[in-house]
């Protein structure tokens, strides 16, 4: 990454990690565990309504009989 003349403080402060700092890795590794939990958590989440609203609707169905039960 090349800042000639537009880098913020911020910028200047990314650029100087050093990326074979163990402490760094570990620190990273960490954040990317959490996010990646996040995300799994927010997938299940976002899932487990979907199949309430689909159980809603077959409950709400007037099929006759169950298919659970071969009926």
């Amino acid at each position: 990454r090349d800042c000639e003349g537009a880098c913020t403080k911020l910028d200047e402060d990314i650029l100087d990690i050093p990326l074979d700092d163990p402490d760094a890795n570990a620190a990273a590794a960490k954040i990317q565990a959490s996010f990646r939990g996040h995300m799994t958590r927010k997938k299940i989440k976002g899932g487990e309504i979907e199949r309430k609203s689909k159980d809603a609707e077959c409950t709400n169905s007037t099929r006759v009989g169950d298919l659970r039960n071969g009926d």
